[in-house]
């Protein structure tokens, strides 16, 4: 589909418009680093220009540039970019369950944290998953299990204490009351 604002804008900022639309991760809705992939290349303004929103913020209250944005997000197929979102996600979601479910972390001390927080976002990231993905969804009955339980589930809050450090005075001062008795 042809834009009618196509034609009155430079190249540059045509290819702003479709970056900020249609461009891949990290530019995709980045407004700024659009800009300064695109414009700011030409115009010697990088990410780091305090006044990079500025011009951000001036380039997109132009109507040439609002129409041709929309013309942009009218003309994508929206069946199409969900399923290419959903994959996106599933692949996103896949990730954070493997690193949940064999991440283990310490605290500044060294000390090992529990697992019960990060098994807690895989859990969700699970859940997640499981929404996105039609057939996982429903039983083998083929009504949905979600409908029924939920309100039923359970949430824990586990906390688990610091084993408290002792310093070397504690120490020495324990083995010299041990060594009175």
């Amino acid at each position: 589909m042809a834009s009618k604002y196509y034609d009155s804008l430079t190249e540059d900022e045509q290819d702003f418009c479709i970056l900020l639309i249609e461009g891949n991760e990290p530019f995709v809705g980045n407004a700024v680093k659009c800009y300064a992939e695109t414009v700011g290349k030409r115009e010697g303004i990088s990410e780091d220009d305090p006044f990079i929103g500025h011009y951000v913020r001036e380039l997109l209250s132009r109507d040439n540039i609002n129409g041709y944005i929309k013309d942009l997000n009218t003309s994508v197929d929206n069946e199409a970019e969900t399923e290419i979102m959903r994959a996106y996600l599933k692949a996103k979601l896949k990730k954070i369950i493997d690193e949940c479910t064999v991440a283990s972390y310490t605290d500044r001390r060294g000390n090992p944290l529990s697992p019960a927080p990060l098994r807690s976002v895989a859990n969700h990231s699970i859940q997640t998953m499981i929404s996105l993905t039609p057939g996982l969804k429903k039983g083998a009955d083929g009504n949905s299990d979600d409908d029924d339980d939920k309100d039923k589930g359970v949430t824990f809050n586990v906390i688990v204490p610091d084993k408290p450090v002792k310093t070397k005075e504690q120490i020495a001062l324990e083995e010299s009351l041990v060594k009175k008795q």
